[in-house]
């Protein structure tokens, strides 16, 4: 934890202080390594794994500062693979040399996976489980960070944390197709902060993998907040379609908490 505090320290500004978007990503962390402790422990893990877990959601975002430091965005598309690049940070650093190779690998592999669109079968046992733990855990805290930061507004005043997006505006057909089967979006499908907020409605609706995420987001009706915030975004000609949406989430993570 240490370390990684120090590498973030790297990228304060030459009055000593860290950007606001890079502290919040910060925090993000700080929140994903607490989500993934509830996941773990939810679904029964034994204490390595747990700790496993934690060391995995510290580091999943490490290239996050850098990319924005050289690019001014978050979006990969403009930038790099921040899931990748993180990995690579990781490895430089040294910082999992004390741990076994085997638990490295595995931490180093749920890194590299935690922001692709789909993961592929090839995965299975810890590895398997750490990737999608940090993904559920991701997931879960930025469904926090969107909703703290329209409510504070923190998002008109730094729009790149949405990718710096159209605010308002219709939803993209392409993505409401996807989000109300409950496939992966293109994210090349994103026109609009509308679609953005809409792809966290996807990710309830099959996204997430584990029952204690799916249940900490119920719990926190993070389907009816996305809801209630497309409604305002969207004119009125698409409430039907982000209604069909949230629907489909509601149904989706109602079977399977059940």
């Amino acid at each position: 934890m240490d370390r990684y505090q120090a590498y973030a320290d790297t990228f304060r500004d030459e009055r000593g202080v860290l950007p606001t978007v890079l502290r919040l990503k910060l925090d993000h962390t700080h929140h994903v390594v607490e989500e993934s402790r509830r996941i773990a422990e939810g679904e029964g893990w034994g204490k390595n794994a747990c700790l496993m877990g934690e060391v995995c959601a510290l580091l999943h975002d490490t290239a996050r500062y850098l990319q924005f430091h050289a690019f001014g965005t978050f979006r990969d598309s403009d930038s790099f693979d921040h899931a990748e690049r993180s990995a690579e940070i990781v490895q430089q650093k040294r910082w999992l040399d004390a741990l076994p190779e085997g638990e490295q690998c595995a931490i180093l592999t749920a890194v590299r996976l935690h922001n692709k669109r789909e993961v592929g079968p090839g995965l299975a046992g810890l590895e398997a489980a750490l990737v999608h733990l940090v993904r559920d855990a991701d997931k879960l805290d930025i469904f926090r960070v969107l909703d703290e930061a329209v409510t504070h507004g923190t998002l008109m005043r730094h729009p790149e944390i949405a990718w710096g997006l159209k605010m308002t505006g219709g939803p993209n057909p392409e993505v409401v197709e996807a989000v109300s089967k409950g496939q992966t979006v293109d994210y090349g499908a994103v026109r609009t902060f509308t679609d953005f907020v809409l792809i966290q409605v996807g990710w309830l609706n099959g996204g997430l993998r584990f029952k204690t995420a799916m249940r900490l987001a119920a719990e926190r009706d993070v389907v009816g907040a996305r809801e209630k915030l497309l409604k305002k975004l969207a004119p009125a000609a698409g409430h039907e379609a982000i209604e069909r949406c949230c629907a489909a989430a509601r149904e989706f993570l109602a079977g399977q908490i059940a």
